[in-house]
Formats: C-alpha cells, sequence, structure tokens
C-alpha cells in the first residue's frame, strides 16, 4: 500500500507541474501581497517561508486542475507553448480521473501542513472555490449551448463571472490571505465578497479580449481560442450585441458559432466595426468606478483595509490594461 501512494504521488507530480511551472503564478502573487498587508510586523522564519510557498504552490495548482477541465470542455489544442494534457499519449479523457486526483492531492497538501482551525480554513476557500467555479462554468455551457442571444446581457454575465471567475481569481487569495493570518471571519470575507466582485469580473473579460485577438492573429496568449467557434457567451460577444447595429446583428446570427473560417473571419470584421478595444476600456473604467466607490465607503479598520484595496488596484490595472499583460498564459 505505501508503495502505491508512493508512486500516486509521483505521477500527480507530474501532471500538477505540466501546466504550473513555468508560468507566472498570478493568485500566487496576489495572496502573498494581501498577506504582507495584512500583517505588519513580519517575523521571517522557516516555517512562515513554509506555509507561504504551500500556499502559492497550492493556488497555482488549483489554476491547473481547472486548466485540465477546461481544456477538455474547450476542445482546446495547446496551452503555454505545448499541447493540452488530454492530447498527449495515452492521456484522452483519462484526464478527467487526473484532475480529480490532482484536486485530493492539493487538499493532501493542505492537511500536511496546516492543522485546526486554520487548516479548516484554507480548505474551506478551496472547496468554494471548486464549487462556485464549476457552477459557473456549467451556467456558461448551458447558456451557449441555447444559442438564444437575447441572453447575451451584462447582467446575466456579471453574474455568471462572479461564480466562474471573480471568486476564484480576485476573491480566492485574499481569502487564503486573511485564513493564514488568522483574520478571516464573516465581517472580513463580506468585504472581499463584495469590493472584489467588479474587479473580478473585469479579469475575465479581460480574458476573453485575449481570446478574440488570439483569434485575429493579433497575439499569442499560448492557448487555442474557439469562442467565436463554439458560440460562447463571452463579455466580447455581448458586448458586440448591446452595442451593435441591425445589419450587425443579422450577420452576428448568421456566421457566430460555426468553425467555417470565412464566418469567423466576418464575425472578426463585425466586432471590430463596434471597436471591441474602445468598449474593452469603457468597461474596465465602470469596473474601476463601481471598486472605488466601494473602497471610499469602507471604515478606516476595515479588514483588509482601505489601503490595501488601493494598492491592490494598482497591480490589478496592470494585468487588465488590453494585451499587455497575461493573467493566466505568460510564458
Amino acid at each position: 500500500m505505501k508503495h502505491a501512494v508512493n508512486y500516486l504521488f509521483f505521477i500527480e507530480n507530474m501532471f500538477s507541474e505540466y501546466y504550473t511551472i513555468g508560468r507566472y503564478p498570478v493568485q500566487g502573487e496576489f495572496m502573498v501581497m494581501a498577506y504582507e498587508a495584512l500583517n505588519n510586523d513580519l517575523t521571517i522564519n522557516d516555517e512562515l517561508i513554509n506555509k507561504l510557498q504551500v500556499m502559492v504552490s497550492t493556488t497555482e495548482m488549483v489554476q491547473s486542475y481547472f486548466f485540465i477541465w477546461d481544456d477538455l470542455a474547450d476542445n482546446s489544442t495547446e496551452r503555454g507553448g505545448k499541447p493540452c494534457w488530454h492530447l498527449l499519449d495515452d492521456t484522452g479523457f483519462i484526464a478527467f480521473s487526473d484532475a480529480c486526483i490532482m484536486r485530493s492531492f492539493i487538499n493532501e497538501i493542505i492537511r500536511q501542513n496546516f492543522n485546526g482551525e486554520m487548516c479548516a480554513n484554507i480548505l474551506s476557500v478551496y472547496d468554494k472555490v471548486y464549487f462556485v467555479s464549476s457552477v459557473g462554468q456549467y451556467m456558461e455551457v448551458e447558456i451557449s449551448r441555447s444559442r438564444n442571444y437575447d441572453n447575451y446581457n451584462m447582467e446575466l454575465l456579471t453574474m455568471l463571472n462572479n461564480l466562474k471567475s471573480s471568486f476564484y481569481s480576485i476573491k480566492s487569495p485574499l481569502l487564503l490571505a486573511l485564513a493564514l493570518s488568522n483574520k478571516l471571519n464573516k465581517a472580513s470575507y463580506d468585504v472581499v465578497d463584495d469590493v472584489g466582485l467588479e474587479i473580478g469580473a473585469l479579469i475575465q473579460y479581460h480574458n476573453d479580449l485575449l481570446d478574440f485577438y488570439n483569434e485575429k492573429g493579433a497575439i499569442n496568449v499560448c492557448k487555442s481560442s474557439t469562442d467565436i467557434q463554439e458560440g460562447k457567451f463571452t463579455w466580447v460577444a455581448t458586448a458586440f450585441l448591446e452595442n451593435c447595429n441591425s445589419e450587425q446583428r443579422r450577420i452576428f446570427l448568421e456566421n457566430f458559432g460555426s468553425a467555417d473560417p470565412e464566418k469567423v473571419k466576418r464575425i472578426i470584421e463585425v466586432y471590430d466595426e463596434v471597436d471591441i478595444t474602445k468598449l474593452y476600456k469603457q468597461e474596465q473604467q465602470k469596473c474601476f468606478d463601481a471598486f472605488n466607490k466601494k473602497v471610499s465607503k469602507l471604515p478606516k479598520n476595515s479588514i483588509p483595509s482601505p489601503e490595501f484595496f488601493k494598492s491592490f488596484q494598482n497591480l490589478i490595472r496592470y494585468y487588465s490594461q488590453d494585451t499587455k499583460n497575461f493573467m493566466y498564459d505568460k510564458n
């Protein structure tokens, strides 16, 4: 039995590293930044360094876990400049099992390095990441599959992305920092949950924009994009539908959701006609305005503090600027 467990951990290390190693650790960076802001008088020792390393590693492994599922669902062929995990020899749909094992492996690493309430709180955050992200992914698939483009509106998209993206990309690193600092409670949770909503959604909007640029051939995000071909419910499609004229909408309905290269090209053309980049910049500003309004209403003794959120905004702004920086697929 012992040899079987050791072999399992060896195999797990192989596919947990496949997407994780070599990628810029964005969520890990957010978590460490928040932890430092929450603990002014840090005593750096081996125990703290180990805990931070464990948190950064597992946070990034959670992203890799979702990459396996996302690439399977999207029939993607490439990520990070190499074949998707499910396309490797003798993998295929076994990737589903690999992802399930990986999730358990992440939890086991947490249990081996933390205990008591801190361990329970960290696992609770991860469990919610798995749950809400899966619900968001399911909603996206069902809405996209319905081909009812009347549902492609910003209100529904914001609700979906609060589940699919906001909690994982923005809220969970901050909640994990609070858990590691023994400051996670209902009050601090509610602050993060409220303030992180709009900028969390913005991260997904930015990711959708990058997929559009990638489809145009303007950039290479190291991930094959199929948003147009699959008729996916994305910010780009939604922004277009809310800003197009009747003729542009007719072209959209005739061509969206097809793998025909000519139809994909036609969709890209009408997207450019409404100036998707300009619309994104307007959306970005709206998200930051809503974020700043919420931060301005926080009491000075809020945890996290208003000062932290203001500095955090600079980091988010850096990652969400057009195509200059990549949130998830940076080499």
